[in-house]
This record gives structure tokens, sequence and C-alpha cells, in this order.
């Protein structure tokens, strides 16, 4: 389990550390605010509770589903699979949930934003896959 553990935070952070500087990158470059989305809890506080809090947040979600995940490929194979298809659609509804819950107005330039949401969060479970199997 404590291999699981360890695994599952190194993978977890790399990742959701790959899926935060994509975005940031194309909210800089584009203007399309998948990033803000991406780190968007201020409907949980009255304040914004600060981008450190926002990205330690994020990491930490990204570290709990990569534990998940590890354990699934590592003790229940038959399940990753479909744990991993379940992680990409809950993070699909994900989109529509934060964005009409975030108290400020997001630009997401409609499927554009989408669509990008959706690519980016395919590549952080292949970037999870890919170190599963390269024996992180």
């Amino acid at each position: 389990m404590r291999k699981i553990l360890v695994s599952g935070l190194i993978t977890g952070f790399i990742s959701g550390v790959l899926l935060l500087l994509v975005s940031a990158y194309v909210e800089s470059s584009a203007g399309i605010e998948i990033m803000t989305l991406l780190l968007n809890v201020d409907f949980i506080f009255d304040r914004s509770p600060g981008l450190f809090l926002e990205i330690v947040f994020h990491l930490m979600i990204s570290v709990i589903l990569a534990i998940i995940l590890k354990w699934l490929y590592v003790d229940k194979p038959h399940l990753y699979m479909p744990g991993l298809v379940t992680v990409w659609v809950v993070v699909t509804l994900l989109y529509f949930v934060l964005s009409s819950l975030s108290v400020q107005n997001l630009e997401l330039n409609g499927y554009i934003g989408f669509a990008l949401w959706m690519i980016f969060h395919i590549g952080y479970l292949q970037a999870l896959h890919l170190m599963f199997r390269l024996g992180f």
C-alpha cells in the first residue's frame, strides 16, 4: 500500500502540474480561461483563497485521483479502464458544474473551451497511465 501512496503522490503531482502548465499557457496565449476554471474554488469561500491555495487544492485532487487509479491499476486491473473512463466523465461534467457555479464571469469561448478542457484532461489521464506503465 505504501508503494501505491508514494506512486500516487509522485504521478498525481507531476500530471497535475503538467495540466496546470498547459492550461496556463493556453490562458496566457489565447485568453481562454481554462486555468482559471481549473483552479476555480471561489464559490466555496466568501472570497478567493488566493492562487497558491487554489493550486494546492488542484494538486490535492490530482494526487487523490492518482492514488485511486494506481490502486485500481495494481490491485483491481479489471476495474482500471472503467475507472479511467469514469474519472474522465466526471471531470468532463465538472466543466459545466464549475463554469455555472463560478462567481466570476469566465471567458471560455464556448465549444473551444470545452474541447480544450476535455483534451487536456485526456492528456492528464494519459500521463498518469504512462507513468504507471513505466513503473512510477
